[in-house]
């Protein structure tokens, strides 16, 4: 098992990096086993002198950790809202599932699935009741992964969130949108059976330089945040994650189909934002576009400049986000549109 003590000082941050990329005063770090017996951890913090008005779930993408979004936190702290994040499998400091910590692999994405929905159902819902205003919304923020995982969720458990917003989110693989699906079915098939543990092309255990000038040119504009993932790799070993093998790659393809497919989604009737970064080279935008105008109730935000890392970009293209997510949250008036778990 690959896993760090959780309850690391809370003092500690990384030298290069700026206090708004440091935990946040009243940060709780926690942490849980699911159903199979493995261990995932996952960081709270609420608005500290009053209810929340809405607790937001992050959901992080590819290969990212909790500690990236402090700086998110905060913004929604400074708007009355609470932040929870948990690490999926395989990164993070949730347990890694290959005897080599740094490859990040994944059976299926329905395992995510079932962890987001054990840790709601088992910790995020008796916390999200106050005694002076009774129960309080749950709102998901979904990035990438993130974003296809939250989305598989809503398809399955339509009735638990009351709003989401999601940016870049993976409903296709750029590089493989393309393939032909009779080819991309045989090609996730043959990289289960044979390749399944193994890193993809060119892929390995993480360095310094694994993302690089020309990885981190897809990612952001901005020259300060697009650091802070490595800056915290740096300073922390626990976080680190390689590159992916053709078993997450199968999975991601399994799980795009069946969002491509879902029947559910396109009846959901909750308020939903998705932000599409204009340079974009890791999703399939259209696909998004596509999705978005087959279900009821989606506002589509495209970001003019915006490289992949919607939340991680310039001060002009992350505010655009928030402030539309803002919106919608009072637009739809969500503390009054509670559903019931």
């Amino acid at each position: 098992s690959y896993y760090y003590a959780l309850m690391s000082d809370p003092t500690t941050h990384p030298p290069k990096l700026e206090p708004r990329f440091h935990q946040p005063e009243n940060w709780r770090w926690h942490s849980f086993k699911n159903p199979q017996g493995r261990t995932l951890r996952f960081g709270t913090v609420t608005p500290k002198d009053r209810a929340p008005d809405a607790i937001v779930i992050g959901l992080q993408g590819l290969s990212e950790f909790t500690e990236k979004y402090f700086e998110t936190a905060r913004a929604l702290l400074d708007h009355n809202l609470g932040f929870w994040m948990m690490d999926w499998q395989g990164q993070g400091k949730s347990d890694r599932p290959l005897k080599n910590p740094h490859k990040r692999h994944s059976k299926s994405f329905d395992d995510d699935i079932d962890d987001l929905h054990y840790f709601l159902m088992e910790y995020v819902k008796h916390a999200a009741v106050h005694t002076d205003v009774g129960r309080i919304p749950l709102v998901m923020l979904g990035h990438s992964m993130g974003a296809n995982i939250g989305l598989r969720f809503l398809d399955r458990y339509p009735n638990i969130f009351t709003a989401a917003a999601f940016s870049a989110p993976l409903v296709n693989i750029n590089t493989l949108k393309n393939l032909p699906s009779w080819l991309r079915f045989g090609a996730t098939r043959a990289m289960r059976e044979f390749l399944n543990h193994t890193y993809v092309f060119g892929g390995g255990n993480w360095h310094p330089e694994i993302r690089g000038e020309r990885g981190r040119a897809l990612l952001s504009s901005d020259p300060v945040r697009n650091r802070v993932q490595d800056e915290w790799c740096l300073h922390d070993p626990a976080l680190q994650v390689g590159g992916v093998t053709f078993g997450w790659v199968a999975s991601a393809e399994t799980s795009c189909a069946r969002l491509q497919k879902s029947k559910t989604l396109r009846a959901l009737d909750i308020p939903l934002l998705f932000g599409l970064a204009e340079d974009e080279h890791l999703v399939d935008n259209e696909a998004s576009r596509l999705l978005a105008k087959a279900m009821k109730n989606v506002r589509l935000l495209d970001l003019k400049g915006s490289r992949h890392e919607i939340l991680m970009e310039r001060d002009g293209i992350r505010n655009t986000f928030f402030e539309a997510l803002f919106r919608l949250l009072q637009e739809n008036n969500i503390k009054e549109k509670l559903k019931p778990f």
